[in-house]
């Protein structure tokens, strides 16, 4: 079974989206499916039109350098037509038995007309939906012109392709609520890879001594600084947590578009002395600041984009041997039982989220259970073996029908 991957970008860019395909592509391999991929213009970071990442070869689309890739609207057609070209010369190539693309829907329009060319079963991965991830971005606003145009397009992708995978029971309820057959989704849900993220029981000591945190109780947020992840109500937090615990600390790791509101807000605050900030570290580094946490936050905010979808972080810090404080938002409660794998707030509380650290930051026998029933969780359920298993009866029911 051969299987071309239509991808918005990938590895060597690190981010949920590249890491989550990557995965899913190795793990796919492993169970002896051969795998070719393809990036879509919009991915333009790489050095070469064929990239070698560490054993996986990702084919790249070159710009459009026409003209109506700068007309609005019209650009989505010519999005798709021009990707559609390079898919097809990747299908005369590899031969294909199934096309998976992945979100966002233009991949998934753009492999349907060479689908329907050939005859090739084409299946669509839904991460998020285009027009609320459009919201959260700023790009446009919930019931406008463009928000609805949007929700329309994806709507033709639902209907057009073979199959829906969503990575979360979220999505899957709310595609049904489209009226998309429910016998048209399955569930791919978000994995770790538990090889990579192993269980760490010590901390960096040299790093901890050069941030100045030993001796302190550590909570941190390694990712990307988004509005969505609620890193403000975390820095309000922690103006109520130190008046009664100057030893609590919180480490934020990473970058985005919201890190300099969120360092003025420190500095407003006079929190210099409670939160530390550190740009973005290479991959292989990141470990070492997991290291130096006694338990890891995700305050997400309540929006519609972050209750229908789960992210990768919580299962990554489960993976590393971390209690988990989150907000109690749908993409949340998917993968973290309260008192069981990981504690959950009120979303958008500080006054809440303050309460759960202090109330449990102390707990060691508490922790000592978090941990391993998140080990558990991880190594039993969602790692990304499990999840490459999830598309092998879809695949093979759809190259059947063909």
């Amino acid at each position: 079974m051969k299987v071309l991957h239509i991808l918005e970008y990938s590895r060597p860019n690190i981010s949920g989206y590249s890491l989550r395909s990557d995965a899913i592509i190795r793990h796919q391999r492993m169970l002896g499916i051969e795998t070719v991929q393809l990036t879509s213009q919009r991915y333009q970071e790489f050095s070469a039109l064929s990239e070698d990442v560490d054993g996986v070869c990702y084919q790249r689309t070159p710009a459009s350098s026409s003209f109506l890739r700068r007309i609005p609207f019209v650009n989505y057609m010519h999005h798709v037509s021009y990707l559609a070209k390079h898919i097809d010369a990747m299908v005369q190539q590899h031969k294909p038995d199934i096309i998976q693309t992945h979100s966002p829907m233009f991949n998934a329009l753009a492999a349907c007309r060479v689908g329907k060319k050939y005859g090739i079963p084409v299946t669509y991965e839904v991460r998020a939906l285009w027009e609320d991830a459009a919201v959260d971005t700023g790009k446009t606003k919930e019931g406008s012109l463009r928000y609805k145009l949007i929700k329309r397009i994806e709507q033709m992708a639902f209907e057009r392709v073979d199959a829906i995978s969503c990575i979360c029971e979220g999505l899957r309820s709310d595609l049904i609520q489209r009226g998309i057959p429910a016998e048209k989704i399955f569930v791919t849900p978000n994995a770790v890879d538990i090889e990579r993220f192993k269980p760490l029981t010590e901390a960096n000591l040299l790093l901890q001594q050069q941030l100045k945190l030993t001796g302190k109780k550590v909570l941190a947020f390694v990712g990307s600084f988004f509005k969505y992840e609620g890193l403000a109500t975390a820095v309000e937090a922690m103006a109520i947590i130190s008046k009664q615990r100057p030893d609590i600390h919180l480490l934020l790791v990473g970058g985005g578009n919201e890190q300099a509101a969120l360092k003025q807000q420190v500095a407003q605050c006079k929190l210099h002395d409670v939160i530390t900030f550190v740009d973005r570290v290479p991959f292989e580094q990141v470990s070492h600041y997991y290291s130096l946490a006694d338990a890891l936050i995700f305050p997400r905010e309540s929006i519609r984009l972050t209750e229908l979808v789960t992210p990768l972080k919580p299962l990554e810090a489960m993976a590393q041997g971390k209690v988990v404080f989150a907000s109690d938002i749908g993409g949340h409660r998917e993968l973290i039982r309260h008192q069981e794998t990981g504690l959950l707030f009120k979303a958008d509380s500080a006054g809440d989220l303050a309460k759960a650290i202090l109330d449990h930051i102390d707990q060691a026998a508490l922790f000592e259970q978090l941990i391993s029933n998140g080990l558990d969780f991880v190594h039993n359920e969602r790692n990304w073996l499990n999840t490459a298993n999830a598309y092998l009866p879809v695949y093979r029911s759809l190259i059947g029908e063909r």
